[in-house]
């Protein structure tokens, strides 16, 4: 009896090594639990995370990056996605949870990639011009707005929901606007050829290296236990790393930036910066600590006053809670999809934990992201100053592709 999940030759994200695989049906559990799809892999990488051989793992592709590294004709770009800093010292022997920004920009840098910038930026993008597409589905009395962030969802939404499409925002995820700026602005900033720049993503998520199909600036997507294989392929001692700061132009990022690795961070750093687009000013305290969608739950809702509208927001973790509520989700005006528990940093390329301990272990790092939410001097994406100098000195004088073309969109299904 087969007990395997379909994991396909081709499949971009995730290989299986059978030789290792003991046909348990552990992989196919998970699977079932989470997403509950006949066959269809959706690229998440749940089962790599719960399978108790090792016999499923990402499709690795650091040794192609050390390549370019080592090739002097390149210039290799590294973002970083906020859910990483969070996880990578499960690999180091830190405390779950653990904040470890400096030291990971450091190993990076120690790697030998030429710069290192945040996809918090990215993040903060997003934010910017998905609150614009809110407020315009909010006049136009339309609901709901999908998110797009989650390759995983996007790719289930477009399998299962196309005629739905026109729900879907048109954003790009942030990591791929993040690629599209160092395609771009950062480019023309320092006067670089295109084909010599190579963007690697560094992410939490093997949904991620199939998300690449649909947004090519983005070269390479590698996970935090790849960043972690590096490290030691390098010889790096992670523990005595100084730590050190992102680069400028793409470095710096609002809190609403970084709260994009937890569940429910997305709505919440959209409504900050949609309240101050219909108002003209900062949102109330609340807005600054949602409660009712905050922490690991598989459907979270609230409503929230924008003084202009009444907003509905539902926040949803795992496709199997999206087919169990799809038709309750059309009702609300606002809706976050993450097909991972927790959101971002629980995904299929983090380092692996005991199943036992595996949810606190997420709540730990969701906890962490929201107290640098709470220490942050600026927590709304319009408020950060290399956001507003992109959008004036350079997004608004060129034509930077920030969301997707429905051509684009036919790639999912290939």
């Amino acid at each position: 009896m087969n007990n395997k999940v379909n994991i396909s030759s081709d499949n971009i994200s995730i290989y299986r090594i059978e030789e290792k695989c003991l046909n348990c049906g552990m992989c196919l559990k998970t699977c079932k639990s989470i997403n509950n799809i006949d066959n269809d892999c959706i690229n998440c990488g749940q089962c790599i995370l719960t399978c108790p051989s090792g016999a499923l793992v990402p499709k690795y592709d650091y040794k192609k990056v050390l390549n370019y590294i080592n090739d002097t004709d390149y210039c290799v770009v590294a973002f970083t996605a906020p859910a990483v800093r969070v996880a990578i010292g499960d690999e180091f022997n830190y405390a779950p949870g653990a904040f470890l920004e400096g030291k990971m920009v450091s190993a990076l840098k120690k790697i030998g990639f030429d710069y290192c910038f945040d996809a918090t930026f990215g993040a903060d993008l997003t934010v910017m011009e998905e609150s614009y597409e809110l407020i315009e589905k909010l006049k136009r009395k339309e609901k709901p707005l999908f998110t797009s962030c989650c390759p995983s969802w996007v790719k289930y939404f477009k399998t299962y929901h196309e005629k739905d499409i026109n729900n879907l925002s048109t954003c790009k995820s942030p990591l791929s606007m993040e690629a599209t700026m160092i395609k771009t602005y950062f480019k023309d900033m320092y006067n670089l050829e295109k084909d010599k720049i190579i963007t690697v993503s560094i992410v939490p998520c093997v949904a991620k290296k199939y998300e690449r199909k649909l947004y090519p600036e983005t070269d390479f997507a590698l996970t935090t236990k790849e960043l972690t294989m590096m490290i030691r392929e390098t010889n790096i001692d992670f523990e005595s790393l100084k730590d050190k700061e992102f680069d400028k132009l793409l470095g710096s990022s609002s809190s609403s930036g970084l709260i994009f690795g937890a569940s429910g961070g997305v709505t919440e750093a959209v409504l900050r910066t949609a309240y101050y687009m219909l108002n003209g000013k900062k949102a109330p305290a609340k807005f600054y600590h949602f409660d009712e969608i905050r922490h690991e739950q598989d459907f979270k809702t609230a409503t929230i006053d924008l003084q202009k509208y009444y907003v509905k927001v539902a926040v949803v973790n795992k496709i199997s809670t999206v087919k169990e509520k799809y038709d309750l989700l059309k009702q609300y005006d606002f809706v976050e999809v993450m097909a991972c528990p927790g959101g971002c940093i629980g995904g299929g390329g983090q380092p692996l934990q005991s199943i036992k301990n595996s949810k606190q272990i997420r709540e730990s790092r969701i906890d962490s992201i929201y107290n640098k939410d709470n220490e942050s001097n600026i927590k709304e994406s319009f408020m950060n100053p290399l956001i507003q100098d992109a959008y004036i000195s350079y997004i608004s004088k060129n034509n930077v592709e920030l969301h997707t073309k429905c051509e684009d969109l036919e790639k999912i299904k290939e």
